[in-house]
């Protein structure tokens, strides 16, 4: 494949990671909350206050953002530059969403979380051939 083709996968990729932050992410006595329903709930039991709080919000956002972004400079042609972008928001997704199965356990790990995963593998995967396509190796 060519480097313009992963990097259209990677953006779709991300673009659906992204979009599916707002599905169930955990089972919790029985209900399926969201990235959002967690957000909302550790801010009400004041888990998350003060500093915490905005950096978990800012992060939150960053996401499509930062997506959004990456569109923006590769409808540019500059799509190695889109991958570097993407690339760190994408490896993060992928890894909280082992960490919170590793921490959760299996049963409260809802379809959200793992199409979350699942997409933000594709899109890291996709930027990362966006980088190395057409390098030759010695």
């Amino acid at each position: 494949m060519t480097e313009e083709r992963w990097a259209v996968a990677a953006l779709a990729s991300g673009f659906l990671a992204v979009v599916t932050l707002v599905l169930p992410w955990v089972n919790i006595s029985g209900r399926s909350r969201s990235t959002i329903d967690l957000i909302g709930s550790a801010s009400a039991l004041d888990v998350l206050d003060g500093t915490w709080k905005a950096f978990v919000i800012a992060g939150w956002l960053s996401f499509p953002v930062v997506v959004a972004a990456a569109m923006i400079v590769a409808a540019s042609g500059r799509s190695k530059t889109a991958a570097w972008l993407m690339l760190p928001m994408e490896m993060m997704l992928v890894l909280l969403v082992v960490a919170l199965r590793l921490l959760l356990g299996e049963g409260t790990i809802a379809w959200g979380a793992l199409l979350t995963g699942v997409f933000a593998a594709m899109a890291t995967g996709s930027a990362i051939m966006v980088l190395f396509v057409g390098r030759r190796m010695s």
